[in-house]
């Protein structure tokens, strides 16, 4: 049996334009102007609005999904949505311990467990974009995606990883540490195949480039110096605007937040077959109705003219 491949897989048309949707940019618009109002805000009323920016987000991305996609091409959504979930979760426990304990929550603890387990659902849902543009199908393509890791694993463990290796603390807090640029390393990986991904650049392909991008770059910056972060740092900007471009990926009418993926050029040669084939038999139907001697001398002859054609 041949093995399956979703490179073969028809796509659907989608409409006509190319255009940002009213509205994606009704959530855009809605999304940064809530983002604008969370740095004039106290303290303790950020870390609640950065969560009901972050809960509203992923509402969106679901409703989003479902009225935009069909069942079968829902998947690498679903995954973003439960991914940014588990940061809203970790959110969430920061805000309660921050507004109702006025302090932050023990590192390493729950919230660690959910702001990690989201990297997972993050990157397969971008590697399930991918592979919906037919990518990651052949050897070459799945090696080309092991340099990328490790190349960005190098990096990662160069800038970020190696310095808590030899960090105080206790052995868990340190294995925690390390497991955040691991995480980002494998997004990254994600992104960068993405990027350089077959597809149609549509409205929502882009978006979904310029979320990750944003949630990567936030990671990083706040990866080279996290003792001197807290709560209401421009660094949140970019979390809440990867969160709000996320959602309006996923606004818009039914089948703009699918990607396209391009399709070959027509090749000149189809349908105008060279007519030597059809000559060529002719001429040896003709040239072989004579005697046995001549009709095997013709037939060679014809064979050997053909082979050379």
């Amino acid at each position: 049996m041949a093995p399956f491949s979703l490179s073969t897989r028809p796509v659907r048309p989608l409409r006509a334009g190319v255009g940002v949707s009213s509205a994606a940019l009704v959530a855009l618009a809605a999304g940064w102007s809530a983002i604008a109002v969370y740095f004039l805000l106290p303290g303790d009323v950020q870390s609640v609005l950065y969560v009901v920016i972050g809960a509203l987000s992923i509402s969106a991305i679901v409703i989003g999904t479902i009225r935009n996609l069909e069942p079968g091409d829902r998947l690498a959504w679903y995954l973003f949505a439960a991914g940014l979930l588990c940061q809203v979760a970790g959110d969430t426990i920061f805000a309660v311990y921050e507004v109702h304990l006025n302090s932050e929550p023990p590192s390493p603890g729950v919230a660690d467990a959910f702001y990690l387990s989201g990297y997972p659902m993050l990157t397969l849902g971008a590697f399930l974009v991918v592979r919906r543009l037919g990518g990651l199908v052949s050897c070459a393509a799945v090696l080309d995606t092991v340099v990328v890791f490790f190349g960005v694993a190098l990096v990662q463990w160069v800038f970020f990883i190696d310095a808590y290796t030899h960090g105080g603390g206790s052995q868990t807090t340190r294995l925690v540490n390390m497991a955040y640029p691991a995480m980002d390393a494998l997004l990254l990986v994600g992104f960068a195949q993405l990027l350089v991904g077959r597809g149609s650049r549509t409205p929502a392909y882009r978006l979904l480039l310029l979320s990750i991008a944003l949630w990567l770059v936030a990671d990083e910056i706040y990866g080279l110096d996290p003792g001197n972060y807290s709560g209401g740092n421009w660094i949140d900007a970019l979390w809440l605007g990867s969160y709000v471009t996320w959602a309006a990926a996923c606004c818009g009418s039914q089948g703009w937040c699918v990607p396209r993926r391009r399709r070959a050029p027509p090749s000149r040669l189809r349908g105008a077959r060279p007519s030597w084939r059809s000559d060529c038999c002719a001429s040896r139907t003709s040239s072989c109705s004579g005697s046995t001697s001549s009709r095997t001398s013709s037939c060679r002859a014809c064979r050997t003219s053909c082979e050379r054609r």
